[in-house]
Parts: C-alpha cells; sequence; structure tokens
C-alpha cells in the first residue's frame, strides 16, 4: 500500500496487534504488518494489507482495461480516470507495453487529507542490487542496463524518473527482468537530464563497477560526466556490446571481449551533444506497503491474433509447463471427450547463453454419437493426427497442407468406420477438434467444431482465438446480427465435425500466432465453455494460473470443479499450457 499524505494531514493511528483495523471505508482491506503495536503514523508509513474478498475484481478493472487497449489514453477525457488521484494515472497508463516491469494496480483512492494507492507486493523479490552482485554474467548486468533505458524514457512523462535514482526501488522478478516496486513521482519536474541516471549507475554499482565490461564503464562514465546525453544512443551502444558478447570469432574462442570496441558510428554519435527528450493470489492478496513524501501530480477461425506490444526488448522461452484433466460432468454416464498432451524441451548451453527449445502437441476432441461411439471417435481422431504429425513434423511448425492434411486423414478414418457399419444421420459418430502445436514462440492452432482455444495475458487479457463451427456463428459471418443468428432453433448445431461426411464436406480453421509476452493457453471443450464460464471467472480462476508459483494441475482441477458447478451438463476437458518469456539481447537476424 502507498500511503501520500496530504500537507496538514491528520495523524493515522493503527491499533495494537490483537486488533482488526481496515483502511477502507467497506472493511475489505485489512493490515496485517502494522509495525509496533498503537503506532501514529503522521507522514509516509509502510503497510501490507490483505484483500478479505479476493474474489471481487478490481475496482480499476474498467479503466485498466480501457488503458490496455488505448496505451495513449487521455485521462482527462475519460470519466473514471476522473474519480482516482492522478498519482495513480502511471502504473494503469504504463501496462499494456511496460508489464511486469510495472507494477499493477489493485486500488486508489483520495480520503480528505491522503491519497491511497493499493499495489502488487514485491517485497519477497530479490533487490537488483543483490541480484547484480549474485550474478556474475556481463551479458546479464548490460541487459538491465538496458531494461533501465526503456524505463528511464517510459516514466519522463510522469514525472516518474526519480524512481529510478532510487536502488530500493529496483527488483528482479523470476525472470531476472527488471521490475519496480513501486512508482516516485515528484509534481510538475520535467524530465530529468540523463547524467543524473549516470550518477546512479556509479553509485549502486559500487565496488561492482570495475568488473564491468571496460567499454561499459566508458559508457556509464560518460553518461555520468554528461558528455552522452542522448538515451537512444546510449542503447544502441549497450546493444553494440551486447551483440560482441554473443557473437565470438570464431577463430578466437578465448578472446578477452572486456576491450570490444563498439562501431565507430555509434562512439560518434553517443559522445555528440544533444538535449534528453522528452503476485496477486486469489487465496491471499495483500500488497507492498511502501509510501512516497513527493507531492501529486493533477468464419475461418482467424478472427483473432496475438498482438505484439510495443516494448523493444526481445524475447526468448523461458519456460513451457502443461496440464490437462477431463471428467464425464454431472449429468452423463459416460465421457466422450478424449485429449493428449506431449512437450519436449531442450536445453542448449554455447557461447551465445543458454536457449530452451520447445516442441509441443496439445489435442482435445469431444465425441459424439451416443454410447461408445461419440469415445471411440474421439480417441480415433487424437491417436491419428497423433501419428500423421509424427512422420510429418520434424522442426520448424508444419504448413496449413500438412495441417489440414492431418485433419482430413482423422477424418476418414471415422468417416471409414460409420461408412462400414453403414450408420447414417445422428446415428453416425463424430468428433470436434481443437489442437495447439507449440514450437518455441511460435503457434498453431486448428480446429473443427465448437470446442475452443483461448489465450490470456496481462496486456490482452482472456481471448477466444477461435470460432464455433455452428449455425449461429455462420450466420453472424454472413453478416445476420448476433441476437437473431442464436434465436434461430438450430443456432448451436454444429457445420463441421470429424467423421460425419467425407473430406469434401470439411474445412478445418488454421491459423498461426507468435507468442511476444507470458501467455497462458487454454483448450476446452464446450462442458467448459458454455454460458460464457470462462469469461466470468477469469480473475478467480484464470488470471493466477499465469504465474510460475501456480500449479497448473491444480488450476485445470479448478477449472473442472467450476464447470462442474456453474454448468455440469456434459463431460468437461480442459488443457493448460503456460508460455513464459525472458529478455533476449542476441542480434535479431
Amino acid at each position: 500500500m502507498i500511503d501520500i499524505p496530504d500537507p496538514g494531514a491528520v495523524a493515522l493511528s493503527l491499533p495494537p496487534d490483537d486488533t482488526e483495523h481496515y483502511i477502507d471505508d467497506d472493511k475489505r482491506y485489512r493490515v496485517i504488518s502494522p509495525g509496533s503495536p498503537g503506532m501514529t503514523v503522521a507522514a509516509a508509513a509502510s503497510l501490507t494489507v490483505i484483500d478479505c474478498q479476493p474474489r471481487l475484481a478490481s475496482p480499476l478493472q474498467a479503466l485498466q482495461q480501457a488503458w490496455l487497449e488505448s496505451p495513449d489514453l487521455d485521462p482527462s477525457d475519460h470519466p473514471l480516470a476522473t474519480k482516482i488521484p492522478a498519482v495513480a494515472y502511471p502504473y494503469l497508463a504504463l501496462q499494456a507495453d511496460y508489464f511486469p516491469a510495472v507494477p499493477e494496480l489493485h486500488h486508489a483512492w483520495q480520503t480528505r487529507d491522503r491519497t491511497i494507492l493499493l499495489v502488487e507486493n514485491r517485497s519477497s523479490w530479490l533487490p537488483l542490487s543483490i541480484g547484480w552482485s549474485a550474478i556474475d554474467d556481463p551479458l546479464q548486468h548490460i541487459q538491465w542496463l538496458f531494461e533501465t533505458t526503456l524505463l528511464w524514457e517510459a516514466l519522463a512523462p510522469w514525472q516518474g524518473q526519480s524512481t529510478l535514482l532510487n536502488a530500493e526501488r529496483l527488483t528482479l522478478n523470476e525472470n531476472s527482468l527488471l521490475c519496480l516496486t513501486q512508482i516516485d513521482q515528484v509534481a510538475h519536474q520535467p524530465p530529468l537530464s540523463l547524467q543524473t541516471l549516470g550518477y546512479m549507475w556509479q553509485s549502486m554499482l559500487g565496488v561492482n563497477f570495475d568488473s564491468l565490461p571496460a567499454t561499459v564503464q566508458v559508457l556509464i562514465e560518460a553518461v555520468a560526466e554528461g558528455t552522452a546525453t542522448d538515451i537512444k544512443y546510449l542503447k544502441d551502444a549497450l546493444a553494440e556490446v551486447a551483440r560482441a558478447y554473443q557473437q565470438p570469432e570464431p577463430d578466437a574462442p578465448g578472446r578477452d571481449w572486456s576491450d570490444t570496441e563498439l562501431d565507430a558510428s555509434v562512439v560518434s554519435a553517443i559522445n555528440a551533444e544533444s538535449d534528453l527528450e522528452p503476485d496477486l493470489l486469489v487465496e491471499e492478496l495483500d500488497f507492498d506497503a511502501v509510501f512516497d513524501t513527493q507531492e501529486s501530480s493533477d468464419d475461418d477461425g482467424n478472427a483473432w491474433s496475438i498482438e505484439a506490444p510495443t516494448m523493444v526488448l526481445p524475447m526468448k522461452l523461458a519456460t513451457l509447463d502443461d496440464a490437462g484433466k477431463s471428467h464425464v460432468g454431472q449429468q452423463r454416464h459416460h465421457n466422450e471427450d478424449w485429449f493428449f498432451t506431449q512437450t519436449q524441451l531442450h536445453k542448449v548451453s554455447g557461447p551465445k547463453g543458454v536457449v530452451l527449445r520447445s516442441k509441443g502437441f496439445y489435442v482435445l476432441c469431444d465425441g459424439m454419437g451416443g454410447h461408445a461411439s461419440g469415445e471411440v471417435a474421439s480417441q480415433l481422431a487424437v491417436s491419428t493426427l497423433r501419428d500423421y504429425l509424427a512422420e510429418h513434423w520434424s522442426d520448424q511448425l508444419p504448413d496449413q497442407g500438412i495441417l489440414s492434411e492431418a485433419v482430413l486423414t482423422a477424418n476418414q478414418a471415422i468417416f471409414d468406420i460409420n461408412q462400414s457399419q453403414a450408420t447414417s444421420g445422428i446415428g453416425r459418430m463424430g468428433t470436434t477438434l481443437v489442437m495447439a502445436l507449440v514450437h518455441n514462440l511460435d503457434v498453431a492452432v486448428v480446429h473443427v467444431g465448437d470446442s475452443r482455444l483461448y489465450s490470456y495475458s496481462r496486456r490482452l487479457g482472456l481471448r477466444q482465438l477461435t470460432l464455433d463451427h455452428e449455425v449461429g456463428q455462420r450466420e453472424i459471418n454472413r453478416g445476420v446480427e448476433p441476437e437473431l443468428a442464436y434465436a434461430r432453433p438450430d443456432a448451436y448445431q454444429l457445420t463441421q465435425a470429424l467423421g460425419p461426411r467425407g473430406k469434401e464436406d470439411l474445412s478445418p480453421s488454421i491459423a498461426y500466432h507468435e507468442i511476444t509476452e507470458d501467455t497462458l493457453l487454454l483448450l476446452c471443450s464446450d462442458g467448459l465453455s458454455d454460458n460464457d464460464l470462462l469469461e466470468r471467472h477469469v480473475d478467480s480462476h484464470i488470471a493466477d494460473l499465469l504465474s510460475s508459483k501456480a500449479n497448473l494441475d491444480h488450476g485445470v482441477a479448478q477449472l473442472i470443479d467450476l464447470a462442474n458447478e456453474k454448468n455440469g451438463h456434459d463431460n468437461i476437458t480442459a488443457i493448460l499450457i503456460r508460455i513464459k518469456l525472458q529478455p533476449d539481447l542476441a542480434p535479431q537476424a
């Protein structure tokens, strides 16, 4: 919690340890670390609070979503923004491009004489100062300096650059990405000179300064002395040094890269004089209590894509985890769903650092046809797809032709059984399909029917990446209003499925996506997605699963339980895939 008392504010009295104290009138946020019993706080102080109603959405959710969708939003033009203190704006405005560097803001309000901000608790994260000494990797150090320059630019319009001058505000997340514990703001302050950042670097590094590559030492000294004043060329220079570390000459494996020389154009440019242009847990939600004494300032399935963030730092795969589970549901006696997951991880180490390569195959089918027929169809589809792709997928993601042929092969396998048994109409067995293939940071999505694939990220929230192959959606694609399209009695009848008809009647939807930020993928049957169940429970059952600390097996089990409680009319199957990234300064092709 960040408490900014106004001039002349009445002292905030805290109760003894055995007395409950809430910071809001609704008694939602309870103090859990008040400090000394009976302590009185007249100025800024530090408190940690717990959300006693964690299943309720953040009061700022709508405003945060507006800023995620429009990062250049003018707060004076948004009615919700005018209801919160201006000191809260940078937390919301910078989430789109700078999460997780900028902590999440859960709530903010103004009392008669105090400003209260509830921010994500990062007190247990590793301080940068400790991480710098503990990690003896020049490339990692250069990366952190580079990340600082990005945040320096981002914080300038919000009078928040002083945050980067305070080592206590700098911390590292689980992927060693430079992050902030909070944002310090100085009202009406123009952008600071780059020289002040140079001073801070020298001060923070202390005895570690001499361990830096000589070229980086020269850069920092130039910044601190005021001879390097252009942030753009400082970033270029840091990237140049990083590239040198990652590209040793083949004929000189033992070369000492501490004396790497910069490209002449970069040296010239950086010496030129120029002015600087302007874990929230569901079960137990707590917030960092850090205080600031500064005053605040006044039809084809390709309908969606995973958009790239504008932050320029390139990323690479850090971890890939998955979990899957299926349940018969509350009203069915037989489970006709089937799924299969296979994840292969290959760690490669070399002069360019450590690279994690991944290959993942995830498929889910929802069978139909009654009794055991649906289960036969779904299992046959999964096994056929698995065998086909084992033969035709070696390295890069298969192209659309291979993926389409894989689906048609699975369809033919089921269709042949239907033909041999001379079944007709609803007696013909079939199955839906949703499949994801993952290769490093690229994903191919294939689907037939109404089984779905969703993605979730902090920046974009929950997004449905597939469009159902059903009559209602077909009519919408033709321009019919959704209300009219789904008023039809056959609105939810499938227009495509594997097995009932021959390949000439099948057109699987295939799409490719690039992962550009930490992302959670969810494949599910309609037993989980019906009635907008996922959309209505993002905060309570999905959002926290993006964290590496969250257990995906537990998370998928909770989703199954939720579907049984709220839906329960059908079989329920879900697959979760969590893709975590980390910064990568390797030269881009």
